[in-house]
Parts: C-alpha cells; sequence; structure tokens
C-alpha cells in the first residue's frame, strides 16, 4: 500500500514538472482522421468559392482558410490538452476574425477603409491581451483536469491491485468459505 501511495506521489510530481502537460487524449491514428476530415472539409469548402466571383471569393476563401486554421488549432488542443495549445486556440480564433474583417474592408474607400481597418486591428489587439489573460486560467483548469486524471487512475489501479489481492487470500480458503469471499471481494471492490 505505502508502494502504491509513493508511485501516486511520484507521478503527481512528474505532473508538475512536466508543467502539467496530460498525456495525449486522441490516439494518433484519431488525430490523423481529424485531419483528413479538416482538409477535406477545406477543399470543398475551396471548391464552393470557385463559383463565387470577385471580393465574395475573396471573403469566401479566407473563411474556408480560417475556419481550417481554426479546426486544427481545436484538433491540437483536444489531442493535447496544454496552456500553450488553448492559447494558440484562442489566437487562431482571433486571427481568423481579424483576417475576414480586413477581407471586407477590401472593397470600401478611403476614410471607411481606414476605419474599418482600425476598428478590425482594435478588435484584433483586444483578442489577444484577452487569449494572454485566459491563459492564466486555462492553464491553471488544464493543471486541475490533469491532477483529477492522475489520481483518477491511480487509484483505479489500487483498487484493482486490492481486489486481485482479495480474490487471492480467496483462493487459499477451503471451498466452503472461498464463494463467500468472492462474492465479498466483488461486492467491496464493485466487480458485480
Amino acid at each position: 500500500m505505502h508502494q502504491i501511495r509513493m508511485s501516486a506521489l511520484a507521478a503527481l510530481a512528474a505532473l508538475f514538472a512536466a508543467g502539467a502537460q496530460a498525456a495525449p487524449l486522441l490516439s494518433k491514428q484519431e488525430i490523423q482522421a481529424h485531419q483528413v476530415r479538416i482538409e477535406e472539409q477545406y477543399d470543398t469548402a475551396q471548391a464552393r468559392c470557385r463559383r463565387v466571383q470577385g471580393p465574395a471569393r475573396e471573403l469566401c476563401n479566407e473563411q474556408a482558410r480560417s475556419e481550417r486554421d481554426i479546426q486544427s488549432a481545436e484538433l491540437q488542443m483536444q489531442a493535447e490538452p496544454t496552456p500553450e495549445n488553448d492559447h494558440k486556440l484562442r489566437l487562431a480564433k482571433a486571427e481568423a476574425a481579424y483576417s475576414i474583417a480586413l477581407v471586407k474592408c477590401k472593397p470600401l474607400d478611403g476614410a471607411a477603409r481606414s476605419v474599418c481597418r482600425s476598428d478590425a486591428k482594435r478588435v484584433f489587439e483586444d483578442a489577444r491581451a484577452e487569449a494572454k489573460l485566459q491563459g492564466e486560467v486555462a492553464a491553471q483548469s488544464l493543471r486541475s483536469e490533469g491532477i483529477v486524471r492522475v489520481r483518477t487512475a491511480e487509484a483505479e489501479r489500487a483498487a484493482e491491485t486490492q481486489y486481485n489481492a482479495a480474490r487471492e487470500r480467496c483462493g487459499a480458503l477451503p471451498p466452503e468459505g472461498r464463494a463467500n469471499c468472492l462474492q465479498d471481494a466483488k461486492q467491496r471492490f464493485g466487480k458485480m
């Protein structure tokens, strides 16, 4: 039991030392499948954009690119929830909104165009500042989630070890007491 506690503490220490970077939540095959889906959606959107002409086409292309970048950042965040990936996701969303706003400003002339671009820039800078502030909150949240995941896994392993030990003790009993002992062990460790 002492050894299990020590291994749990060692896992927690490693978690903190690594900056609370948990193991990836998606397998490599799942990540690749999602990446292929994202690229297919992007290609489909690009094909739709080819049917449109002029400024609408440029806006359509920018929206497709932005959506692809956001989905890629979301996938990275799902695969490896770290504060850095959270920050990248927030920046991808801010940059997408900014680039779309700039494309919408292109058809305007003179002062209207300048005002539109400065408004877009201000919104972008505000979004970047917000992403930076939210990064600290996200880091703490992700750290907490990682700790819960590690503790849950350790508790499950400890319970499984205890259950196996109880089963072995039951196996050493005479046949008439073995069934009751096994039944009790299953009930105690939720194996019913």
